[in-house]
């Protein structure tokens, strides 16, 4: 990620600013971006947060998830 460090960088966090605006407005605009795909998971550790936020992530793209818990 990028620092923003002079007064000549007020035009990238404008932009940046408006994205993140624009996602919330819109949280379900790209829930098709990941059809036909599938987002597998493999974690080596219990994670239940991780998992569950990372799990939802994919669902909202419209993905197949599959979780190969390794313990």
């Amino acid at each position: 990620m990028r620092n923003f460090t002079s007064v000549h960088d007020i035009e990238d966090l404008n932009v940046a600013l408006e994205k993140a605006r624009w996602v919330k407005e819109n949280p379900y605009a790209d829930q098709g971006l990941g059809k036909n795909k599938t987002l597998l998971l493999i974690f080596f550790n219990s994670s239940l947060r991780t998992r569950l936020s990372t799990q939802k992530a994919g669902y909202n793209l419209g993905m197949n998830v599959i979780v190969l818990d390794i313990n």
